[in-house]
């Protein structure tokens, strides 16, 4: 038998999503059979699968060994992590141009969200050996070429909470653009549609596309390029590179969406998010340090 007292972090879940998590040789089935043949009890108590564990609550936990064995966690060693912010419940960091956000096949790599484990392990704001169900992750994806501000829950809830904000379109986001023709000013409403690696784009509603909304203010002209604002309003997939492209005025270096040619690829930065309506005010807006922004004299 085996007791476990839920924490902060394991509370505000279902029992058999915690289990799952916290137990990986515990598959659905014989978990499910277990709590009907009261195998697993929720203070000494019969135990509903769908109940919401609170924290103090104590798990009384009848199974065999091998499948209560917990999975040893692998951090990575410390790369370099650039933090923007951090308070008690949230970090944010600025992802560099190259640097996938999350892992995208089975082997080894260098991403984001490893390096952000690596780091509050490092600075004693995580303990993969004390949480039981928790793993703080990235809230939201940049594309690979893509840099600038990606958000993190420190705890469960504030993860909970970051998810539902950005789902909610109170998380708003600002991005920095590079193109070599002056694009359309203003609000932009187009329709959007993932295909495989690339974003279809319809100036009408059409079936299985979604509206994608944004307003784009141009604020520097140099030799050529127009450095621009764009205030996203939906978060759709490509959405500013595809929308752009569309509309005849591509990221200046993005190939994928005909944009000319350069030697260092495109530039789009998520420089500035505003969080004042999400549970994380405190934040108020987060942009990241002028001397770090890009701007038209990159490539000059």
């Amino acid at each position: 038998m085996q007791e476990v007292i839920i924490s902060k972090n394991d509370a505000n879940q279902r029992l058999d999503k915690f289990l799952l998590k916290a137990y990986p040789n515990l598959k659905t089935s014989a978990m499910y059979k277990a709590i009907r043949n009261k195998k697993i009890k929720v203070n000494r108590k019969r135990a509903q699968y769908d109940q919401k564990l609170v924290e103090g609550d104590v798990l009384l936990l009848f199974l065999p060994p091998d499948l209560l064995e917990k999975e040893t966690k692998k951090i990575q060693p410390a790369k370099k992590l650039d933090v923007i912010y951090e308070d008690d419940q949230i970090v944010v960091m600025n992802k560099p141009a190259g640097l996938l956000s999350m892992k995208d096949q089975a082997t080894e790599q260098d991403t984001l969200n490893d390096r952000l484990l690596s780091w509050l392990v490092a600075n004693k704001r995580y303990d993969p050996n004390v949480e039981q169900s928790f793993t703080p992750s990235i809230a939201h994806r940049l594309d690979r070429n893509t840099s600038g501000l990606v958000l993190a829950g420190k705890t469960a809830q504030a993860a909970r909470d970051l998810s539902l904000a950005i789902a909610q379109n109170q998380v708003h986001k600002y991005y920095l653009a590079i193109t070599d023709q002056y694009p359309k000013q203003g609000l932009i409403e187009l329709y959007l549609k993932k295909e495989g690696t690339r974003a279809l784009v319809s100036d009408r509603p059409k079936d299985q596309y979604d509206l994608a909304k944004m307003k784009v203010k141009t604020l520097q002209q140099k030799d050529g390029l127009y450095l621009s604002q764009i205030e996203l309003m939906t978060g759709r997939f490509h959405q500013i590179r595809a929308c752009l492209a569309y509309l005849h005025t591509p990221l200046w270096g993005d190939l994928k969406y005909k944009g000319t040619p350069n030697k260092k690829g495109y530039y789009l930065q998520a420089y500035k998010i505003d969080l004042n309506d999400t549970p994380f005010h405190q934040a108020n807006v987060v942009e990241i340090p002028k001397s770090k922004q890009i701007h038209l004299e990159f490539n000059q």
